[in-house]
């Protein structure tokens, strides 16, 4: 892969940091976003098209999403802002609330929302109602449904293709506690578990193309990068 530079997921979450740190997102936004990336990457759920996407999208005026209905279903409007960051602060008012669908709307990359929910349940949590399966459908960047299903203590359960259209193009839509998936299974546990021990092995492969834009981006961050903090992730802050 001659155009393609092989990456840890920790150098990832690094460079994903700092470049959102140099638009001017906080400290929470940057570390989320990293995490989101390099985890999105190591199951095989985006490429370099999503991140592209994502970061065309990060609008660091938007502070977060906006409730616009509160029934049965609770929605939000992101007002355009990327999954990429803010998308936890509807999910986590809402599951909070023991809502049981919510979804967001007006966003792009809704799969980068999965590894915060993947992180929120491997924690030990005072609401129960934020310990049950997940599913979290949204709009694959080839313009097909997802579904990627989540057990009550963060592992994925697998990858569906829906049988009908659940989302919008621009929606992402969380239901917990959801039975059973209406879908054809496109990747199963275990392998999606296998892509993530070969990202281990071998890299996360990122085109030169989108490294050479995170490196253009990281020359606004505030802070000096070290080697030490460049290969543990987290990086300044």
């Amino acid at each position: 892969m001659a155009d393609s530079v092989a990456l840890s997921a920790n150098e990832i979450k690094f460079m994903i940091k700092r470049s959102v740190e140099g638009l001017g997102f906080s400290p929470g936004d940057q570390l989320g976003a990293g995490i989101r990336v390099a985890t999105c990457y190591q199951y095989g759920l985006v490429d370099d098209k999503t991140i592209h996407n994502a970061l065309d999208s990060l609008l660091p005026d938007v502070q977060a999403p906006k409730v616009i209905d509160h029934g049965e279903e609770w929605i939000f409007d992101a007002q355009g802002q990327t999954s990429l960051v803010q998308a936890e602060l509807a999910y986590g008012a809402a599951m909070s609330h023991g809502v049981m669908s919510i979804r967001l709307r007006n966003t792009s990359e809704g799969v980068l929302v999965a590894p915060m929910l993947m992180t929120w349940l491997s924690k030990p949590m005072n609401q129960p109602q934020m310990r049950q399966d997940l599913s979290l459908y949204y709009v694959h960047h080839d313009g097909s449904q997802r579904c990627l299903a989540m057990t009550a203590n963060g592992s994925l359960l697998g990858l569906y293709e829906p049988h009908r259209d659940v989302v919008a193009e621009d929606e992402v839509l969380l239901r917990v506690d959801e039975k059973a998936i209406d879908g054809n299974l496109l990747e199963s546990a275990s392998d999606l578990i296998r892509q993530r021990e070969a990202c281990v092995d071998k890299g996360i492969f990122l085109s030169a193309t989108l490294v050479m834009r995170l490196k253009d981006l990281m020359m606004d961050s505030f802070v000096p990068e070290s080697d030490q903090s460049r290969t543990s992730g987290a990086g300044p802050g």
